[in-house]
């Protein structure tokens, strides 16, 4: 089956302005005319779209949910009414390049790829915390690399074809919660997920270190709690107990990739922080095996649904223009 058209889904959980640069360099990209947009969004804010600013796309279609409590629920609830063969979450917080859906369609058109990963840079490079946040979240992304399989793709910014998540639509809410665990399924199950350079986009990190550092904590939890999902209490006690080597592990990785690839300048305190940031997410994940926070889900979404609260006040302008 060929594919042409690629769903662009869009959050919408608070007011229209916060898209307003997401919408911007969607409307940028070379062929709109192949893009299906998919904006969810509450009943109270329904009378801010600007459906003038859609024109450009092949369609616009609105989904009026009464909640957002988590980007997984609005993207199911998108791909339920979505109609393209592509079907890719769009960010608050990410500029695509103009490139980036043709690149995306073209790695789509390959029969093999049940996901396409982009490759990322920092939207908001100017400090240390971001960085940090950034490479903790995406390092592998946000490394120059070849087109080809792979084993995870960035959560978020990871395109699927819709036939494929078809075939786990009664399961997708729970997948998507924690998509490296739903990589990792994906590739249980056979599938491809490869990555594609020239799918390029920026993405604007938690740049309030208080904030970056609770980001790392509950993003460990919530994965930890997916990853250990039907393990047996001995492998969860021994895995718990090897937390403290996985910090300088992914450290030592890091600075591996970096080496490899030249990476943009950046500041030298991040090499302070990086290893702080990494501690968090490994102690949250190892609280994760063991469900220490039911409600994990809801409290690591502030950080997603509500990115511009965690930016500094100077870099606001770069969600909302203003």
């Amino acid at each position: 089956m060929p594919v042409e058209t690629l769903s662009a889904v869009l959050v919408m959980p608070r007011g229209f302005g916060e898209l307003a640069e997401a919408v911007r360099h969607l409307r940028a990209q070379t062929h709109p005319g192949a893009i299906e947009v998919v904006l969810v969004h509450t009943p109270a804010r329904a009378g801010e779209i600007d459906r003038g600013a859609f024109s450009p796309f092949k369609s616009l279609t609105t989904v009026a949910v009464e909640r957002i409590p988590t980007v997984a629920s609005a993207f199911v609830a998108a791909f339920e009414r979505a109609s393209g063969d592509v079907i890719a979450l769009v960010e608050d917080h990410v500029m695509l390049d103009p490139g980036w859906a043709e690149a995306v369609l073209a790695a789509h058109a390959d029969p093999r790829s049940a996901a396409v990963a982009p490759y990322m840079v920092n939207g908001n490079p100017a400090t240390a915390t971001s960085w940090a946040n950034f490479l903790a979240s995406f390092s592998e992304a946000a490394m120059p690399r070849p087109a080809g399989p792979i084993e995870c793709g960035p959560g978020h910014n990871t395109s699927y074809k819709r036939a494929v998540l078809e075939q786990y639509h009664q399961e997708l809410m729970g997948l998507y919660q924690s998509e490296r665990a739903f990589h990792y399924r994906l590739h249980e199950d056979g599938h491809v997920i490869v990555n594609e350079p020239r799918a390029r986009l920026s993405h604007l990190n938690i740049s309030v270190t208080g904030e970056a550092l609770r980001h790392a904590l509950f993003g460990g939890i919530l994965f930890g709690s997916y990853r250990g999902r039907g393990w047996a209490a001995g492998e969860k006690a021994v895995r718990t107990l090897l937390w403290p080597l996985v910090p300088p592990l992914r450290l030592w990785r890091t600075l591996r990739m970096c080496s490899r690839a030249s990476p943009p300048a950046m500041p030298l305190t991040v090499w302070l922080l990086l290893p702080v940031v990494l501690a968090a997410h490994a102690l949250g994940e190892a609280l994760g095996y063991w469900r220490v926070m039911p409600d994990i889900e809801h409290r690591y979404e502030h950080f997603e649904l509500h990115r511009l609260e965690t930016l500094r006040a100077d870099e606001r302008v770069l969600m909302t223009g203003t």
